[in-house]
């Protein structure tokens, strides 16, 4: 199996509020195909109560999740505060305010996840290749979990015959810098989580990583 080529950060790419939303409108006209996969494993979970969405972007999937039960509280959680402001504008466009509250902050901080509640489930779609430092968050999503808790990872996996495609658009460099199932586990080892379920998604360039206490 290759190498992990791990990408460039993206700050730069969603920084000022123009790129932000040019984003979202690009990332709602997929949103359906996207999350499919994600949303049905959700709604098998059948986990109620507080939610945390980490790397919510425009906050599409929040209100996705958010329709669909009403009885859900989620926190939306964006590195970047152009984003966020972004989300904030989609939330409202859809009355989801009194279920959804977009907040700036770093899941890699520690100082930050002191100050934050627990969660009965906690979240992230297409991150994990992005984290600079995934041990310390996947240490921090557990922090935050509420004991029957779960943690649900849905992200690219690294694959050999799309690997090769001498293409240098996001997608193919994302599946460059992703996880092999392995690696995740090795991940998983050292930051003593040892009730997990790594699962591979048809096509075969997904997977989804569901954790719990």
């Amino acid at each position: 199996m290759p190498r992990r080529i791990i990408e460039d950060h993206q700050e730069d790419f969603f920084s000022g509020l123009e790129n932000a939303r040019k984003y979202a409108e690009e990332a709602e006209k997929s949103s359906k195909m996207r999350f499919r996969g994600f949303l049905k494993r959700l709604l098998e979970s059948n986990v109620k109560g507080r939610y945390l969405e980490v790397g919510a972007g425009s906050g599409i999937l929040a209100t996705m999740i958010a329709e669909n039960d009403r009885d859900l509280s989620i926190t939306a959680l964006d590195i970047s505060s152009d984003m966020v402001s972004v989300a904030g504008e989609y939330i409202e466009k859809k009355g989801l305010q009194s279920q959804i509250l977009p907040i700036t902050g770093n899941i890699e901080d520690d100082e930050f996840i002191q100050f934050q509640d627990k969660f009965d489930f906690i979240y992230s779609t297409f991150s994990l290749h992005h984290w600079k430092n995934p041990k310390t968050v996947i240490r921090n999503l557990m922090h935050l979990l509420n004991d029957g808790g779960k943690v649900m990872i849905y992200d690219l996996k690294r694959v050999w015959w799309l690997y090769w495609i001498p293409i240098e658009n996001g997608f193919f460099k994302s599946i460059r810098a992703a996880y092999q199932p392995d690696e995740i586990e090795s991940i998983l080892r050292e930051t003593n989580v040892t009730q997990y379920k790594i699962e591979t998604i048809s096509p075969f360039f997904l997977q989804n990583i569901t954790l719990w206490k």
